[in-house]
């Protein structure tokens, strides 16, 4: 298929070598051109230089000698007034005579300064240059003028001043044709030696160029192939990749529902991948999906497509196969990644989860194909099976929750999550203390998410714990950030009852607190009530061991969840938060004041801190400082925004509040 795509580019690209070949052909031609025809100019200047010479010879060797044969006193002035002797008269056509019977002149004339024609070799007093001409005129004043005649035959016409006698002064001007024929072969013969020369040069150019273009297009068209190829394909496995398999399966959906063909997306998860890495080492990992990916391409047909996803996770697109046919070549593909390997001297037999969605059956989009696969496999890895076709049937809560956790784990992978944060300040006089980290998830097709669309999917399968290691990761090194720019906030993070099921909680804290130098006590881990600890003797061994690091705890939405006092007596805690249904509530409910009431002395008579949550208007800002609580948090002191966008500045509304709020509380406020 891709093939068939790269045909295209290919004939771009020789089309563009042919458009550069032609293209560089003009200008190689037009220099030629030029160069050529500079030559033939210069040569013809050649010519007339050669004319002009012949001519002075002529002049001083045949007419001036000629001339001088006379008396002194017929050696001067202007031959239009005083002519020829007859002695002159005969040596002029003496000499002409031989000149033109050897063809080295075609005529001669000699000519006064008005015109007149005083000789000619032919006996004519006509013809000629008329003496208006601008070379006559220029060779009466002194300057000899010569130029080439086209016709029948090719002349060179060549009027000169004429010096005789040994003044030395011009008494006329020789008007004298040449034949420039021989000339004219010589200079052709020397143009056509040049020509060739520079034609074969010019060849030569055009041709390395020719070939450095080829040469270039060439190397292009390879380098833009394996471009094409990386951006394509898995660098390890040499695979394609999450978005080549997308644009194929793109192809083949849409030819399935042009034919009604069916057809089969199947999603594939190594299944303890991660012990790999850990135990043996990266280089085993990658090792280990070579030799996957090549067993998986020897149980698939032609016209199978497979791809590398990223980590341990393939997907299989099967055009043309129906669920049965999906499962059996299944179970030959997972028959042969079973079969025994050797990394670095320990034997490993391979085991994946496979989930599959037939189309149109299950759907006709990729998105709602791999959604509806995803949701299978990961049925599977909660069950027995490893090969399970999805169902078919209307997705129900719980199943969406499955697809929430299916997409979370790529979530993780891709690190899609962000954290947001919201200040806490002390009561009454405003001052932030801590920011608590509240992570969101920036979902590529639904946006912003809020936590209340995926946390309790997270808390319901194992994946709240690496959410939870990532947030506390994150959220301890963003403290770096603000603690560099001169702010000693500490950060809460909230945490399911679940990681403190997990023995090695306590250990994680700790490691992270030391990677990012972190002061325990700038730390607070709030406990969530979502769920209660199946076993409380761990849940309250781990507690323990986080507080003595110095980690402060603190219980949130109290009130609201499972929390019983037995659960409090006897742990560290620091903080209680009150549920935020009751603090909105204290400015017109008396039971709430009363309960908002009651917790704040709970908290201070454990030694904990008393923080109110959900407060949205000054009215209630002031009934809590009056009432005793410590710190409080909401919308009325700040929205929850990335943590470079927190400014101390924007607290100034309870800061005018508290102001307010004197040593004698205001009277008339709510108890």
């Amino acid at each position: 298929m891709w093939l068939r795509r790269a045909r295209p580019r290919v004939r771009s690209t020789s089309r563009l070598f042919a458009t550069f070949a032609a293209a560089s052909l003009v200008p190689v031609v037009t220099l030629g051109a030029l160069v050529v025809q500079d030559y033939r100019r210069d040569a013809a200047e050649q010519g007339r230089a050669q004319g002009l010479a012949q001519a002075d010879v002529i002049a001083q060797m045949v007419v001036a000698p000629a001339l001088n044969s006379g008396e002194p006193h017929t050696l001067g002035g202007d031959l239009s007034r005083r002519g020829l002797t007859a002695e002159q008269y005969d040596r002029m056509r003496e000499s002409t005579g031989l000149a033109v019977y050897r063809g080295s002149v075609q005529h001669l004339r000699l000519r006064g300064f008005t015109g007149r024609v005083i000789f000619a070799d032919d006996g004519s007093t006509s013809n000629g240059v008329p003496a208006s001409d601008p070379d006559f005129q220029a060779a009466v004043q002194g300057h000899p003028r010569a130029k080439v005649i086209t016709g029948r035959t090719q002349t060179i016409r060549v009027v000169q001043p004429l010096f005789a006698g040994a003044t030395g002064q011009s008494v006329g001007v020789l008007e004298v044709y040449l034949p420039y024929q021989p000339i004219a072969d010589r200079l052709d013969h020397q143009v056509t030696q040049t020509v060739r020369r520079i034609g074969g040069g010019l060849a030569v150019l055009y041709l390395v160029l020719a070939l450095l273009a080829w040469w270039t297009t060439r190397s292009l068209r390879r380098y833009a192939a394996d471009q094409r190829h990386s951006a394509l394909h898995d660098a390890l496995t040499g695979l394609p990749n999450r978005l080549a398999f997308r644009t194929w399966a793109d192809d083949v959906l849409e030819r399935a529902r042009r034919d009604g063909a069916p057809g089969a997306v199947v999603l594939v998860d190594l299944n303890r991948f991660k012990e790999v890495n850990d135990t043996l080492g990266h280089h085993a990992g990658d090792e280990l999906l070579r030799e996957v990916s090549e067993r998986f391409r020897a149980g698939l047909g032609p016209h199978d497509i497979l791809s590398r996803l990223g980590g341990d996770e393939f997907a299989l697109m099967l055009p043309g196969r129906t669920g049965p046919e999906t499962v059996a070549l299944l179970e030959e593909v997972r028959d042969r990644l079973a079969a025994e390997m050797v990394l670095d001297g320990v034997p490993l037999s391979i085991e994946a989860s496979f989930g599959i969605a037939l189309y149109p059956e299950h759907g006709v989009s990729l998105q709602e194909l791999k959604q509806h696969a995803d949701v299978a496999m990961y049925q599977g890895k909660r069950g027995t099976a490893d090969i399970v076709v999805y169902s078919g049937d209307g997705i129900s809560h719980s199943q969406q929750w499955l697809v929430v956790q299916a997409e979370l784990r790529h979530a993780l992978e891709r690190d899609e999550l962000v954290l947001h944060y919201q200040p806490k300040v002390g009561l009454p006089d405003g001052e932030v203390t801590a920011l608590e980290a509240l992570v969101r998830w920036q979902h590529p097709e639904r946006g912003l998410l809020p936590p209340g669309d995926f946390l309790p999917a997270a808390e319901h399968s194992g994946l709240i714990v690496p959410l939870t290691e990532w947030v506390l990761r994150r959220a301890l090194t963003d403290r770096l950030g603000w603690t560099a720019a001169g702010q000693s906030w500490a950060v809460s993070v909230n945490v399911s009852v679940r990681n403190l099921e997990v023995a090695g909680f306590p250990d994680l804290v700790a490691e992270l607190l030391a990677g990012t130098g972190t002061p325990a006590d700038r730390l607070v881990l709030e406990v969530t009530e979502t769920a209660l600890a199946g076993d409380v003797d761990t849940v309250e061994r781990v507690l323990a061991r986080v507080a003595a690091l110095g980690v402060g705890l603190s219980v949130d939405d109290f009130g609201a969840g499972f929390t019983s006092l037995s659960h409090l007596r006897g742990q560290p805690v620091a903080e209680i938060k009150i549920d935020r249904k009751f603090v909105a509530d204290v400015a017109h409910d008396p039971q709430s004041r009363a309960i908002v009431r009651s917790v704040i002395e709970l908290a201070h008579a454990l030694g904990s801190r008393a923080t109110a949550e959900g407060v949205e208007t000054a009215e209630v800002y002031r009934w809590l400082i009056e009432a005793g609580c410590d710190e409080a948090q909401g919308y009325l002191i700040g929205r929850p925004v990335p943590w470079p966008q927190v400014d101390p500045a924007m607290f100034a509304v309870p800061g005018a509040v508290s102001e307010e709020v004197s040593a004698t509380m205001i009277e008339g406020l709510p108890r």
